[in-house]
């Protein structure tokens, strides 16, 4: 699987939907990656067999799912384990009681609350909205969000084009967010109601068919290092 040259987008998608787990980069141990898949030519050319915007099409389209559950690094995860992968991660105490206990600081809280309001909204937006659009607030902004997707709390679920005075593209596509239930509920994903201990069992189970050992292993400390 690993030397397998991918050259569409269809083929990629049935890529993930075998192996389940896909970073677009190289960074899980003897596991391919969107990257290593794919000629480096067909990278950046803009056409339809260009990899870099088969990640906006992952986002968009949303099968498989796209966001930094894993650290601050994007992975595609695809419908059939995403709701294993939410119960692994997933807080054992709702964000209201997360709050309560002053486990989240307010800035956080409301990333959470706007992104509920405004399902699918897009990055810099989301920025205005929560009033932290000043330089000095970019780090603890970008860290809410991967802190959010670490816990499968909301997903990337689009890409917006970045414009200005409304028609001219200029600059870098923005990430769209939206709360990982609405996201399954808009893709009729049903959730699991598991512990973590076994959505872990069922996860590893599922992956050790289809995976390198060394790349179930590292994954596992990843997710799920204590016994």
């Amino acid at each position: 699987m690993s030397h397998l040259i991918v050259k569409t987008y269809a083929k990629a998608c049935k890529t993930v939907e075998h192996l389940g787990i896909l970073p677009p980069s190289g960074w899980i141990p003897s596991h391919p990656s969107l990257k290593s898949m794919t000629k480096p030519a067909a990278w950046h050319t803009g056409t339809a067999t260009d990899p870099w915007h088969w990640r906006d099409r992952f986002a968009s389209e949303g099968n498989p799912a796209y966001g930094r559950c894993i650290g601050s690094r994007p992975i595609l995860i695809t419908h059939g384990i995403f709701p294993l992968v939410r119960c692994l991660l997933a807080s054992s105490q709702t964000v209201k009681e997360r709050d309560t206990a002053r486990l989240l600081s307010r800035p956080t809280v409301q990333i959470y609350e706007i992104i509920g309001h405004h399902p699918g909204i897009e990055v810099r937006t989301l920025r205005k909205l929560a009033a932290l659009q000043d330089t000095a607030d970019k780090h603890a902004f970008d860290h809410a969000l991967i802190d959010w997707q670490n816990t499968a709390d909301i997903v990337i679920s689009g890409v917006a084009e970045n414009q200005h005075n409304q028609s001219i593209n200029s600059g870098w596509n923005g990430t769209c967010s939206m709360l990982a239930e609405r996201w399954m509920e808009q893709h009729r994903i049903k959730p699991l109601q598991l512990s973590s201990a076994d959505a872990t069992t069922q996860l590893f189970s599922w992956l050790r068919s289809r995976w390198e050992e060394q790349a179930v292993w590292y994954l596992h400390r990843k997710l799920a290092p204590f016994p």
